[in-house]
């Protein structure tokens, strides 16, 4: 044999070697071994990692029924593909029942991998959302329809941004519709711009970079005249993260006349994003009227910015 020959042999041997050696060793000594490849998922079983085995259905439907938040999600997510029908139900009434926003998101997350069963649930959260005559029920089935993250809930969610009488209903439709993230949200979250209620359209505000369908630079730069500050705010911050030019003028407004100093402080922020002389000269004519101190380092940051 050829000594590079040899020395291939050797390689392999060595290879090998390191491998049988950094293998798993359980306490009796024994070598783990991984799933031969292609192995199916085995559904009563519920866990390919030896030793170790997904909750029964009987512990999952226990859990739902009587466990505390944190170990029902705990339960949920290692049971996540055990096909546990009884369990649909009991989720499913969480959705509406549960004052636990995490139990409810945990609840839709496990449902909404269920290819039987799934389907009635989510026709049940769209006739909540349109009919039910709590408004918390509404709202919590707006949720679900978010967290579901299936299209076909982007109608009811639509029909309630715009049409539904109470504005938490509204407000978690709109959250809902970032969650959702579908193209067709657009006039909807446009709509929520204008409400009459603040909360909505702060909510709205929230949603412009969660999605990624979002085109009316002019509706987030309207909302620098809002009447709440929060909105205020919020627009401001939105029009330096997107760069958005036009809005350089009323953002100059708001640094020089806004009342609210956390205002006044994301307009001087958002213009050091956007650059340019005249958002320059601006920040220079702020900092000899400005009395906030959050708002004078707000200007010191900005003035540096590229």
């Amino acid at each position: 044999m050829s000594t590079t020959s040899s020395m291939s042999a050797s390689r392999i041997t060595f290879v090998v070697w390191s491998l049988l050696s950094a293998a798993p060793v359980f306490a009796n000594g024994s070598a783990s071994t991984l799933p031969p490849s292609g192995t199916v998922y085995d559904k009563v079983r519920g866990e390919l990692s030896v030793g170790t085995e997904a909750p029964s259905r009987e512990r999952m439907a226990n859990a739902i029924k009587s466990a505390s938040p944190t170990a029902l999600y705990a339960m949920l997510e290692y049971g996540e593909r055990v096909e546990c029908f009884e369990c649909i139900p009991l989720l499913e009434e969480k959705l509406l029942s549960s004052s636990d926003p995490q139990v409810r998101e945990i609840s839709a997350w496990w449902l909404r991998q269920r290819s039987f069963g799934f389907g009635p649930v989510m026709v049940h959260m769209q006739k909540v959302i349109a009919s039910d005559l709590d408004p918390v029920m509404r709202a919590r089935a707006a949720q679900a329809l978010g967290e579901f993250l299936d299209p076909h809930g982007l109608p009811s969610l639509t029909k309630a941004v715009m049409k539904d009488a109470d504005a938490t209903v509204r407000v978690a439709a709109v959250r809902a519709l970032g969650r959702l993230n579908a193209v067709g949200g657009n006039d909807a979250l446009r709509a929520a711009f204008v409400d009459t209620d603040a909360g909505v359209r702060s909510a709205a505000l929230q949603q412009v970079t969660r999605v990624n369908f979002f085109q009316d630079d002019a509706a987030i730069v309207g909302r620098l005249a809002d009447d709440a500050p929060e909105a205020r705010r919020l627009a401001a911050q939105l029009v330096g993260e997107l760069r958005i030019a036009d809005a350089v003028e009323p953002l100059l407004g708001l640094v020089m006349t806004d009342a609210d100093a956390s205002v006044r402080q994301a307009a001087v922020i958002a213009l050091g994003r956007l650059g340019g002389t005249d958002a320059r000269a601006a920040l220079t004519d702020a900092k000899t009227t400005e009395k906030a101190q959050g708002v004078l380092d707000a200007i010191d940051i900005a003035a540096r910015m590229r």
